[in-house]
């Protein structure tokens, strides 16, 4: 069988256009023999498809579009695997639709059918037979590969996580060579199948690099990243294939492939609006000039305006000399990119607002006005604005960023990225064209900007002038790559305060850092959409916005563990028990004492653990001598004696019941 897999990037949602484009693909895939055609995950609804599932009219529009599609490739030569979300019982459900000869069939509510749990948890991949050859549709490689019936030929395996920098298992044929996928080829016995998509569908982006693995876990084929293209390949399971040269495959380069992947979200991101220019800020530092490269890169640059506003603050030599510099190098960036320029004098912003006291935050009234010309340049143009708002902004200081313009954004490209990354992104976009001023790709650039976030984070507490100014001392001597480290173990990892890279070095500083993000949590669900592309984004971070508990360690103690609660309180009861046993014990003997006239030294001594012990070896003691002479009698055929003769007293049976006697 030859099998197919449309490696294709169209804006979510689009029912028609992309019925057009399977379509088209697979007339092209059947000309090439192909018998199989396989298409992405995300096409049709994305991976977050929130409350559009159970709309009514969209399963309908969606259903009707695979019904349409099914008739119009019914004489194609090749079958269609399509995975689409739709709702199951209220609840989203990932579907495999296989379609061929005209006919639409949902192979896994089919098999739920079958079974009789029409239940999303009851999972097993659906396994259909296409050209004499056992096919199973998969969406997690791991828990699924353990599902697959034996003597199946070939997973298509689709790919429902976006592209993540630190996660091999995201990068598609890249990811090979990190120890992905090959296992479980092995471990199921079949060919494996990888349908990467390619694109950005909200905010997730995906990289590519589809590919085909036989049962022994080498790639046979692949098809390149960040590309569009249609992968063919025949699958022989059970003989010898010719697999890939480790150079032939794609390689991942973290830099690289990030850069890219930001690329595509931008351009996508930019014509799912309708629009296909950009406008942004130029303020001569790394993130706005890094961001200009990257809009340059996805649109071209005549769809990139830059906006430059002139400070009006400036009042010393110094500030003169520093305004001079940062104007020219916005101006080298757009010459070097080619790219149009409009520059903007906002005067006195005091006057601009008609305040009759000069605001006390002239810097923050600044970035509003700038903003607003911004906004002002994109309506004009029908252009998208874009952010250049990193992570740690929007870690420490999102309030600032939302002042800077951020809120009238339509994308912040970088919003998952943190500041030190953007060194080693402009490195590597400077060593495909110069582009950015040297002094813009450097160490002290990264510190100049991360001066600014903090001066704006200690700047968002309360009017408290020695606690602003303690703040700003301990965050002052920090590096970049500790604040970054701190706030990537905290927020990315979710690691605790003692495991913080910063905590052992300076722990204030590290729960000032944690404190900040905390109370950052308001305003950052207002910064504009942005890229996941890191372990853990904001956008799946979500603490209580009005949470007034910080992560200040555990000042040496123990972690407290609900486990360990469990354990606590169970010993608890069992000493109760015991004590309650004890107490029980005690009343029955002293019972026992009064009915035997015993003194209370006596009562004591026999409740004492000596008299317990005595009394449980007496016990002991007497059953064993009963048990002997009642094997004894028996062994002689004779009946055992009365132990209690006429109606007088016991009468002592010396040697074979000594417990009776006449005391």
């Amino acid at each position: 069988m030859k099998l197919a897999l449309a490696q294709i990037d169209l804006r979510l949602g689009d029912l028609e256009g992309a019925r057009a484009r399977i379509a088209d693909q697979a007339r092209l895939a059947a000309a090439q023999g192909a018998d199989l055609l396989c298409t992405p995950a995300p096409l049709f609804a994305g991976m977050q498809p929130t409350a559009l599932v159970g709309y009514p009219n969209y399963e309908h529009a969606l259903l009707r579009c695979l019904r349409d599609l099914a008739r119009e490739t019914a004489h194609a030569g090749a079958a269609l695997l399509v995975p689409a979300v739709v709702p199951l019982e209220g609840f989203p459900l990932m579907e495999a639709f296989l379609l061929r000869e005209g006919r639409c069939i949902p192979l896994r509510a089919m098999a739920m059918a079958r079974s009789g749990r029409m239940d999303a948890s009851a999972w097993e991949p659906p396994v259909f037979d296409v050209a004499g050859t056992r096919v199973a549709a998969v969406f997690d490689a791991a828990p699924d590969a353990r599902r697959i019936p034996r003597g199946c030929d070939v997973a298509v395996l689709f790919q429902t996580s976006g592209f993540c920098a630190s996660d091999g298992a995201t990068h598609g044929a890249a990811g090979v060579a990190d120890g992905h996928f090959a296992d479980e080829a092995v471990r199921a016995g079949s060919w494996l199948a990888y349908m990467a998509p390619v694109g950005a569908f909200d905010e997730t982006v995906f990289a590519g690099a589809s590919f085909v693995m036989d049962d022994a876990g080498s790639v046979v084929a692949a098809a390149p990243a960040f590309e569009e293209d249609l992968l063919v390949c025949e699958v022989r399971r059970g003989t010898a294939s010719h697999a890939l040269d480790a150079r032939d495959l794609p390689r991942y380069e973290r830099d690289e492939w990030l850069w890219e992947a930001l690329r595509l979200y931008v351009r996508d991101t930019v014509e799912a609006r309708g629009r296909s220019c950009a406008a942004l800020p130029l303020e001569g530092d790394l993130p706005s000039s890094l961001l200009a490269a990257l809009a340059v890169d996805a649109l071209g640059s005549r769809n990139v305006v830059g906006v430059l506003c002139a400070r009006s603050d400036v009042f010393t030599p110094r500030q003169e000399e520093l305004e001079r510099r940062r104007v020219e190098r916005v101006r080298e960036l757009a010459s070097n990119l080619n790219m149009r320029l409009v520059e903007r004098d906002q005067g006195d912003a005091s006057r601009r607002m008609d305040r009759d006291v000069p605001s006390r935050d002239g810097a923050g009234l600044r970035a509003g006005i700038d903003a607003l010309c911004v906004a002002d340049v994109a309506h004009g143009l029908d252009a998208c604005i874009l952010s250049p708002l990193t992570k740690t902004d929007a870690a420490l200081a999102p309030g600032a960023a939302l002042v800077s313009g951020a809120a009238l954004a339509d994308a912040a490209p970088f919003g998952d990225i943190y500041l030190t990354a953007l060194e080693f992104l402009a490195r590597h976009r400077n060593a495909l064209a110069p582009a950015l001023p040297a002094g813009l790709v450097s160490l002290a650039a990264v510190e100049e900007r991360l001066s600014s976030i903090l001066a704006a984070a200690v700047a968002s507490r309360p009017a408290d002038a020695a606690w602003t100014g303690r703040m700003a001392a301990l965050l002052a001597g920090l590096e970049p790559a500790q604040v970054d480290g701190a706030l990537e173990a905290h927020v990315d990892r979710d690691r605790p305060f003692e495991e913080a890279p910063l905590s052992a070095r300076s722990p204030e500083a590290a729960a000032v850092l944690l404190m900040l993000v905390r109370r950052g949590e308001a305003r950052r669900r207002s910064l504009p959409p942005a890229p996941m592309v890191s372990a853990r984004p904001f956008a799946e971070r979500a603490w209580p916005a009005s949470l007034a508990w910080s992560d200040l360690g555990r000042d040496g103690e123990e972690p407290e563990r609900l486990a360990d609660l469990v354990e606590e309180e169970s010993h608890r009861i069992e000493e109760l028990g015991a004590e309650h046993g004890q107490r029980v014990r005690g009343e029955i003997l002293g019972l026992l004492g009064s009915l035997l006239g015993l003194t209370p030294e006596q009562q004591a001594e026999l409740a004492s653990e000596e008299g317990q012990r005595r009394m449980r070896e007496s016990a002991e003691r007497f059953e064993s001598q009963l048990r002997q002479a009642l094997s004894s009698g028996d062994d002689a055929g004779e009946e055992p004696e009365e132990p209690f003769a006429g109606q007088g007293h016991p009468t002592a049976l010396p040697g074979r019941f000594p417990f009776f006697s006449q005391n």
